[in-house]
């Protein structure tokens, strides 16, 4: 089976970074509540609603923010064992090259 490896300490901090996130955007919409309901206010009803309701739209915002960025942390914890395995080839091979360059260059200055 393909299952997906992870690197725990990057994944580990997503998740937390994310339980955080929305723990603010669950505080957010409750303070949007608390607007929109208040009753023992001198403002007018409708302004309460209008406030609550660009609360509520922030904290929407900051769902749908909090969403794409736990993704993005997740894409970047996961470890990718065949591109890692390329690029040591890749670096392997320069090494070469310019192993056997600058032995080339040494010979021709001894002869």
């Amino acid at each position: 089976m393909n299952q997906v490896k992870y690197d725990e300490e990057k994944r580990s901090r997503a998740c937390k970074a994310v339980v955080l996130r929305m723990v603010v955007a669950v505080y957010i919409c409750w303070i949007a509540f608390k607007i929109s309901s208040a009753e023992d206010t001198s403002m007018s009803r409708t302004v309460c609603w209008i406030i609550g309701g660009v609360f509520m739209a922030a904290a929407i915002a900051f769902i749908i923010y909090s969403r794409k960025r736990f993704l993005t942390d997740l894409d970047e914890a996961r470890i990718k064992d065949d591109h890692s395995a390329d690029d040591e080839i890749v670096e392997a091979e320069t090494v070469e090259e310019e192993d056997s360059a600058e032995s080339n260059g040494s010979e021709r200055g001894t002869v």
